[in-house]
């Protein structure tokens, strides 16, 4: 259950009136089952990420809000923190295998609200385009069934270093933007990875913008990317969802140009040359009661000039349960077929290097 704070209980003796506008909210999600796919053994794995976050408002007056928001991922299974880097984490330096993997992974900022002009906030936010085009996907980029678009190469789901900007919503019609300072690209070596230009540059910069309608049964979405430190590579995507009686149909669409520089950090230089991702896809979801099926149909395409040229196809089916309004169980399928095994391991979950695999995956989530 989600427990809010008032003037944070223990501080409250000693800090009186002062927070007595604060309120401070507790979150999670603890989540893990098994997942058995071709090539691997069974193991151990997680629908969502586990979490923790603490978020936050201060009452300002006239409509205005003080916020913030700390949210740290863990592996359910071991206890350990997540180890698992996005592109942009990479890029600034991180290591690609995830063994220092960011202490709070999912949030951490700081920001103003108001009623009648939005939201802005600074830290580590959500990036625009893939929040708002996972929502397309019945499988939210998560598990065996997740959507193509989820091992996008320059998947980054939270960027660091980022000013955002959320617009209210006007008949359901609103924009987010954002802006990411670049950093150190020489990556303690010595040698300057973007070809002479140095991390003052401000072309290492990125920025984001995301346009949305959502209002009743119709969503519709268009955003642009270009991350930071990654030589103004960049994506875009569009879609849309409609919901007509308990079904969801949705369709969507997402182009990735990476370019050699980037992809020869992100690769752990296996790849040093550009490369175009496409990614198509189509959702359909239904639920009724506490029973959700989910499908979706996702083809990728990469060319790089390269062994990792080819498509892929995959398939997901799924089901869930909600036996409250905070415990639920799932069990999906998914299967990929892909070109060559260098594909596959771009597009398989866990990087399984084969051209067709099939993920059964089976667990628990609760949120609190």
């Amino acid at each position: 259950m989600k427990k809010t704070l008032i003037a944070l209980a223990v501080l409250g003796t000693c800090a009186g009136a002062a927070y007595a506008q604060t309120n401070v909210t507790i979150y999670g999600t603890v989540d893990t089952g098994l997942i058995k796919e071709t090539g691997s053994d069974v193991r151990m794995g997680s629908n969502e990420d586990s979490r923790i976050g603490f978020k936050g408002t201060e009452e300002l007056g006239s409509g205005m809000k003080a916020t913030f928001q700390l949210e740290r991922r863990f592996s359910l299974n071991n206890g350990t923190k997540f180890s698992g880097n996005n592109a942009l984490d990479i890029l600034q330096g991180a290591d690609p295998d995830g063994e220092d993997g960011v202490e709070w992974q999912g949030a951490a900022n700081v920001g103003l609200q108001g009623e009648a002009w939005g939201a802005v906030r600074l830290g580590r936010v959500n990036d625009i385009a893939i929040e708002n085009f996972g929502a397309l996907d019945p499988f939210a980029y998560y598990g065996v069934g997740s959507a193509m678009g989820g091992y996008n190469i320059l998947y980054s789901e939270e960027l660091a270093n980022t000013i955002r900007y959320d617009s209210p919503s006007w008949a359901g019609f609103g924009f987010n933007l954002s802006y990411t300072l670049g950093q150190d690209t020489h990556h303690g070596n010595g040698s300057d990875i973007f070809g002479g230009k140095g991390y003052d540059d401000y072309g290492n910069d990125g920025f984001g913008i995301g346009l949305k309608y959502d209002n009743g049964p119709l969503m519709l979405t268009a955003n642009y990317d270009r991350l930071a430190d990654s030589d103004k590579s960049w994506l875009w995507n569009a879609g849309g969802a409609y919901i007509y009686q308990g079904f969801k149909v949705s369709v969507g669409y997402q182009s990735t140009k990476v370019k050699s520089a980037a992809m020869n950090v992100l690769s752990g230089g296996d790849i040093n040359a550009d490369v175009d991702q496409k990614d198509w896809l189509v959702g359909l979801q239904y639920n009724t009661g506490p029973h959700t099926v989910k499908f979706s149909y996702n083809r990728g395409e990469v060319e790089s000039h390269t062994e990792y040229d080819g498509k892929a196809n995959k398939y997901s089916l799924g089901y869930t349960y909600d036996m409250s309004k905070r415990t639920s169980l799932y069990a999906m399928v998914a299967y990929t077929d892909s070109d060559n095994d260098s594909v596959g391991e771009i597009y398989n979950s866990n990087d399984v290097a084969d051209d067709s695999v099939t993920g059964v995956q089976i667990g628990m989530t609760h949120r609190f």
